[in-house]
């Protein structure tokens, strides 16, 4: 690739409707600009994984609303993750 992992995914999430801070749309949540590697992102597409697993499950506890926006929040991050993980060119 001839940009950083770290500004696709930025270009990802902004697509998606983040802000330049990557505060989600819904402010469920706020990424760091730390993912600079193919494993960085591996990992953070993990925790997402699991955040949506667990949001998922939380609707008792949260709220329908609440739910829906951490849930929604947390796809857009899988989604922008996984469209760059695409673009990968191992060597």
């Amino acid at each position: 690739m001839k940009s950083s992992i770290r500004d696709e995914l930025r270009k990802e999430l902004r697509e998606r409707g983040f802000s330049t801070s990557l505060e989600s749309p819904h402010g469920g949540l706020v990424l760091s600009d730390t993912y600079k590697c193919a494993a960085d992102l591996a990992d953070l597409l993990d925790v997402m994984v699991a955040r949506r697993e667990k949001i998922f499950r939380s609707v008792d506890v949260v709220g329908q609303d609440t739910a829906k926006r951490n849930y929604d929040d947390t796809v857009l991050v899988i989604e922008a993750a996984k469209a760059v993980l695409g673009r990968l060119v191992l060597p």
